[in-house]
């Protein structure tokens, strides 16, 4: 859908949101490969959940209407395509190997390795609380489940860390 205003010289001027995906590349390409390492716990899957994530944005750059839906859209593809990629008979037949570092990640973090090992569901929502800094109504609309699913999900993933945290110091 175009959206025409009229400028101050009377012509009609197109006030369609138009993505670059290099530039889209550029800015988002690390909480994108971030997220999907997440969700995957594999370098090599969160490289081909990025590459999917951005294909699907070439095809459908068209649907996005704001840099803030852009952003959410790519959140909300890379989910997808992680999930996608996690259901795969091939992945589920694959030998895992655990990764511990995020590449483009500056500082070390204690608790990354902790909430690797959370559920895919709970460690969805703390990486994208915490990390992203998305609140929870976000996060919400980027999941596609209830407020009240977002904040019981954050509580049970905070309580998971609190207890494993307690054991190791």
């Amino acid at each position: 859908m175009e959206i025409k205003q009229i400028n101050q010289n009377g012509s009609l001027a197109d006030k369609r949101f138009k993505v670059d995906v290099a530039a889209a590349f550029s800015e988002f390409a690390d909480n994108i490969y971030r997220l999907a390492f997440v969700r995957t716990r594999n370098k090599t899957d969160a490289e081909d959940v990025l590459q999917s994530t951005f294909l699907r944005l070439v095809k459908n750059s068209h649907k996005i209407t704001s840099k803030e839906h852009l952003k959410a859209w790519l959140i909300r593809t890379a989910l997808n395509q992680s999930n996608t990629l996690l259901g795969s008979s091939y992945r589920n037949k694959k030998a895992d190997l655990k990764e511990t570092i995020i590449s483009g990640t500056d500082k070390t973090d204690e608790v990354l390795p902790l909430v690797l090992a959370l559920s895919p569901k709970l460690k969805t929502v703390i990486y994208l609380f915490y990390y992203e800094g998305y609140s929870v109504e976000e996060i919400s609309k980027i999941c596609s489940i209830s407020v009240g699913t977002v904040k019981s999900r954050l509580s049970r993933a905070r309580t998971t860390l609190k207890e494993t945290l307690e054991g190791e110091f």
